[in-house]
């Protein structure tokens, strides 16, 4: 099962990370993300970078970003290893960056673009807690399918504080690619033996089951809403919610193609200029 990465106690906003908050964007927007961590001295504790995180979301919402769901990530092996992770994270996904798929994106609108091969759902039912998502998973979930997740792929901190810099960083979110029609696939019990694949221009990159993810992709569902608890907040109707990819980032460039596949639940294309 997944560790919880946060405690149980309220984050608390101070001064500081206001402040970080706004520089955090400011770089964000220049594309440019996670300058801060680049200072060796800089360091925050796994909560506070919760906090900036939350505090980096609220200045978004302010202008008029809505939170379109939630992403769970450095959760398979795969990540962990080529991310020097230890723990799994979660993040906040934006309505402005959500494409549907055959979109055309331009790598320049990114930093240092990779993606992943992810599966994902689409949230039928507000989810009051985890105890009642892993009793009512099949009501919960409205639909299930494959998703390509764009990455600003860039570490900037040491080793000992990448948990820290990613938390802080959103998970290195830059936006997802949807199906075109997301479909009618919600027994999410059964993705565990439902294989992902990951293609540029044709080729397979890798392919792995939803095994690959400790628990399986609701494994993922549930350790989100038992986070998102403890600070106070849930899951909604209508959110979506990136379960983790099973396969490793792939870097991506002008001129790639990328598709991601499964056997039974819609998937998503892309192309990058």
């Amino acid at each position: 099962m997944l560790s919880p990465p946060i405690a149980e106690a309220d984050l608390s906003l101070t001064p500081d990370l206001d402040e970080l908050a706004r520089r955090q964007l400011a770089d964000y927007d220049a594309r440019r993300p996670g300058l801060l961590f680049a200072d060796p001295e800089f360091g925050l504790t796994v909560p506070e970078a919760y906090e900036l995180q939350f505090k980096v979301a609220s200045l978004r919402q302010l202008r008029g970003e809505l939170v379109a769901g939630y992403k769970v990530g450095c959760v398979s092996p795969a990540v962990t290893g080529q991310l020097g992770m230890s723990q799994p994270l979660f993040g906040h996904i934006f309505a402005t960056e959500v494409y549907r798929s055959d979109v055309s994106l331009d790598h320049n609108q990114f930093h240092h673009l990779a993606i992943e091969g992810e599966f994902a759902f689409r949230m039928a039912e507000d989810v009051p807690d985890a105890g009642w998502l892993a009793a009512n998973a099949e009501h919960a979930v409205g639909a299930a399918f494959a998703v390509i997740e764009l990455h600003n792929y860039c570490c900037r901190a040491p080793a000992g504080k990448r948990a820290q810099e990613l938390i802080a960083n959103n998970g290195m979110h830059g936006g997802i690619v949807l199906p075109e029609k997301e479909g009618q696939f919600r027994n999410a019990h059964e993705l565990l033996d439902e294989k992902i694949s990951v293609l540029r221009d044709g080729g397979v990159l890798g392919a792995a089951t939803g095994r690959a993810l400790p628990g399986g992709p609701l494994a993922s569902l549930i350790f989100l809403a038992e986070q998102l608890r403890k600070i106070g907040k849930s899951l909604c109707r209508g959110e979506i919610v990136l379960a983790g990819s099973p396969l490793p980032l792939y870097l991506a460039g002008p001129c790639d193609r990328f598709e991601v596949s499964c056997d039974r639940v819609p998937g998503a294309r892309c192309r990058i200029l």
